[in-house]
């Protein structure tokens, strides 16, 4: 008797685990939906010199479909070191100093194989990248011309657009979404930017995403 007992709860919690798991993705819907959020996390890039390691924060927008998704974001890394830029007027370098770096870019994110509630993903987009300061070393010109020059060289060398390869994942819980994403950007280069050095430009970033409703609209 039991056994039967025994044997009507398991039947019973059985039936019962979908229609739960049912209506908790119910609750917290990731298709069709407007996320906002807001992270923080580390930025690693190489000059002519060294690789500079630098925190960094970032905010996004998210707007998902049933297996893809376009993530709209920007972030600024804080950091204060020296670069270089090409410059015929200084044996074919000329070092500069410079301070943060700004991004904003998209990408177009495609869902993996999941869970209903951990949401593994990849991503390719477009960022564009600019250093916030930057200016160049040394107080010794042959002439004004030759200062405005390398003036002028460093400036043209704050920005640059690359394209970026993303990989994370998003675990939904009600409407929050706490995500952890890293990205490469390949960044190796020659004087032409001021993030020029070997290698490439990793990004790592974890933060909490909110899910504000529905990206379409209801027809009534």
């Amino acid at each position: 008797m039991r056994t039967i007992s025994r044997l009507g709860c398991a039947l019973t919690l059985a039936a019962l685990l979908p229609a739960a798991a049912a209506a908790q993705n119910a609750g917290a819907p990731i298709e069709n939906s407007w996320f906002w959020g807001a992270g923080g996390g580390r930025i690693s890039f190489p000059t002519y010199f060294h690789r500079i390691d630098a925190p960094m924060i970032s905010a996004d927008w998210l707007i998902t479909r049933q297996r893809w998704a376009l993530q709209v974001y920007g972030s600024q890394a804080y950091f204060t070191d020296s670069s270089t830029v090409a410059d015929p007027n200084s044996s074919g370098l000329r070092k500069a100093l410079i301070t943060d770096l700004r991004r904003v870019g998209f990408q177009g994110i495609v869902f993996l194989p999941n869970w209903t509630w951990f949401r593994p993903y990849a991503g390719v987009g477009y960022s564009f990248n600019y250093v916030k300061q930057a200016e160049p070393i040394g107080t010794f010109f042959n002439s004004a011309a030759a200062r405005d020059s390398a003036q002028q060289r460093v400036n043209d060398a704050r920005s640059m657009a690359k394209a970026t390869f993303s990989g994370g994942f998003m675990v939904t819980w009600h409407k929050f979404a706490p995500y952890a994403q890293y990205t490469v950007m390949p960044t190796k280069g020659t004087g032409d930017w001021l993030v020029n050095g070997n290698g490439a430009t990793w990004f790592w970033e974890a933060g909490l995403r909110y899910n504000f409703g529905s990206a379409i609209e209801k027809v009534r």
